[in-house]
């Protein structure tokens, strides 16, 4: 896996979540994989997924009401702040891997009845 390659990808991960949302992680993730056309695409956008939210909460565990907000999603959830914001890197790298998943398995079906 080309390191390059990973961490242009989760810089675009992050920027297009931060300007746009989290429902860029798997159109990103999608045209990456088409784009790659390679069986470890999925598992590079997963990667490079978690690496674009580790830099993104990065900047904002920084900040004193990071605290306060766990508290209060422990609160909201019933359950540890920790948790929720664990489930936040789940959400990003299942989203990733599944949107590179499907375009990989598309692409590899329409060549092989290309193939024909």
């Amino acid at each position: 896996m080309n390191k390059l390659r990973l961490l242009l990808l989760a810089a675009l991960l992050a920027a297009g979540t931060l300007f746009f949302g989290w429902w860029t992680v798997p159109v990103i993730a999608a045209v990456y994989a088409l784009v790659r056309r390679k069986a470890t695409a999925p598992r590079e956008a997963m990667l490079a997924a978690l690496l674009a939210w580790l830099l993104l909460f990065s900047r904002v565990m920084s900040q004193p009401a990071f605290a306060t907000l766990l508290d209060r999603l422990g609160q909201l959830f019933s359950m540890p702040g920790l948790f929720v914001f664990a489930l936040s890197f789940g959400l990003a790298v299942v989203l990733a891997w599944s949107a590179a998943r499907a375009v990989t398995g598309v692409v590899s079906r329409a060549s092989a009845q290309g193939h024909r």
